[in-house]
């Protein structure tokens, strides 16, 4: 009997449209990409599942990190949910300063070195950009997802997520080189095999961002590497 009354609870306390039973939704990401151009990033690529009833339950924080080592951020793209802390290590022997000059998640960290660390609180959801402010061509993402159902692809393109509650959901597919793409998937309890994706990446253009003044790299002491 008691056994029956908290599977009760626990079902009347699930959002509309989500039950217990769960399955594992996986699908591909393929980048369409211009003549003669090769794709090498597809583990770049992030995906998410958003449930169409909306709850007030905030998913869980974490603390993670991205390294920087060799004027490079490591990982390139770091997915957490909202309300994380990131760590950004400097493992290099000489001083970075990094900064994100995105509407809503505004941060300067400052010049520290080798051995330092400082961290930020990502509160706000999106593909955030995080650069440094010495060195030009140094570059990485913090994607902020609002549930813990989400998976970074490998690297051909191949991604899955478990444990995902039967119910409707809005799929979301993210890469730095082509726009967000949405669709609906409905999860049965047997797990849902999602239709492979293809995202656009023929107008992406890569060019130099600006520092943290929102000026071009030519200050001193910042560097074109």
């Amino acid at each position: 009997m008691i056994s029956q009354i908290r599977t009760a609870a626990l079902l009347l306390a699930l959002p509309a449209g989500i039950s217990l039973a769960q399955g594992t939704v996986s699908g591909r990401v393929t980048l369409q990409e211009k003549p003669g151009t090769k794709t090498t990033d597809l583990d770049n690529a992030v995906v998410w599942l958003e449930s169409t009833t909306p709850s007030a339950t905030r998913p869980r924080s974490s603390k993670v990190a991205v390294e920087m080592r060799a004027r490079q951020f490591a990982p390139h793209v770091r997915v957490v949910t909202v309300g994380s802390t990131v760590q950004f290590p400097n493992q290099d022997p000489f001083q970075h300063n990094l900064f994100s000059s995105t509407p809503g998640t505004l941060f300067d960290l400052g010049y520290y070195g080798r051995g330092e660390s400082k961290d930020w609180v990502f509160n706000k959801t999106g593909a955030i950009p995080v650069y440094c402010n010495v060195h030009a061509r140094m570059g990485a993402f913090v994607v902020v997802v609002p549930t813990l159902l989400f998976a970074q692809a490998a690297a051909d393109g191949r991604w899955s997520i478990a444990s995902v509650p039967a119910g409707r959901y809005m799929l979301h597919i993210w890469h730095e080189r082509a726009a967000e793409q949405t669709q609906p998937v409905t999860v049965p309890a047997t797990g849902a095999g999602v239709t492979d994706a293809q995202l656009d990446a023929r107008g992406f253009v890569e060019g130099p961002h600006k520092d943290k003044l929102g000026k071009d790299y030519t200050g001193p002491g910042q560097i074109r590497y």
